[in-house]
């Protein structure tokens, strides 16, 4: 059987105002002239009034995206599907829609799922995180929860920075590293059974004694913005290393540099345990 089909015009051909009136009709919601009207008012949503009659090679990335959201929307659907919608975009546009769609979200009140390897549009964007691990569910909870009690290793590793030190459980209340030991609640982990303590690096207290107190020798220093990220090596852990992240302000006051030396301390709150360390089961 041969079936012909009428020429269609390139995506590129076609300009905005086309794009969301090709959307509209083919559901056949409504009229000639309601389809104006509600691709101007989708236009003004996304914010390109009057972008309407320019075509994709005379729009900017984030305005491409705008368009593409708005062709989502265009029927108001019950739920809108994002597959990586800023992933193609410059860090700066990336921001800025990341808010918009967020403002967008919320306006229109559509429930919306966004599929992201973005760790940080994961945290700012969604009121909910799904963490998948190989098509597994690992976690569902808010940003917060996530970010702060991640439930398996994979999480701990894949959202944030996080630093994993292997100590022996010497009760349910310490960890012993070499010859030091390191009060954490370790409830429910088996005296002398291995155990991963993890925290992340802007958890890490400087100039700090007292519990869970430590010597670290600087080994480098990464200059990141608002913080320098310093790796430190702890000769009492068994010369285990981990990164420290460390306000600007606070790193030009002690002049932190590698071959300096620091007191640090991990605080018992924030030392996380787990049976292994990521990929390993």
């Amino acid at each position: 059987m041969l079936i012909t089909k009428s020429p269609r015009r390139r995506e590129s051909d076609r300009d905005s105002e086309s794009h969301l009136e090709t959307r509209l009709k083919s559901d056949r919601l409504l009229g000639r002239g309601a389809v104006a009207a509600r691709v101007d008012e989708l236009l003004a949503l996304v914010g390109l009034g009057d972008q309407g009659g320019k075509y994709p090679a005379q729009l900017s990335g984030g305005q491409q995206q705008r368009v593409a959201l708005a062709r989502a929307i265009a029927t108001s659907p019950g739920l809108l599907l994002l597959d990586e919608p800023l992933s193609a975009l410059d860090a700066k546009v990336r921001a800025r829609l990341r808010h918009e769609i967020k403002e967008l979200q919320r306006t229109l009140g559509v429930t919306t799922v966004m599929v992201t390897h973005d760790q940080e549009e994961a945290l700012t964007m969604a009121d909910r995180i799904v963490v998948m691990n190989a098509g597994v569910i690992d976690q569902i909870g808010t940003p917060h929860e996530i970010y702060l009690h991640p439930a398996t290793p994979f999480v701990a590793d894949f959202i944030g920075s996080m630093n994993f030190l292997d100590a022996i459980v010497a009760d349910s209340g310490r960890a012993r590293i070499g010859d030091a030991d390191l009060a954490a609640d370790l409830e429910g982990h088996a005296v002398g059974g291995a155990v991963v303590l993890a925290l992340r690096p802007e958890e890490v207290r400087i100039a700090a004694d007292g519990v869970n107190g430590f010597e670290a020798a600087v080994i480098g220093v990464e200059f990141l913005g608002a913080f320098v990220r310093a790796e430190l090596r702890i000769a009492a852990l068994g010369d285990q290393t981990l990164h420290a992240d460390i306000a600007v302000e606070q790193s030009g006051r002690q002049g932190i540099e590698a071959g300096q030396h620091l007191a640090i301390a991990l605080p018992r709150e924030h030392l996380r345990a787990f049976t292994t360390r990521p990929g390993d089961g």
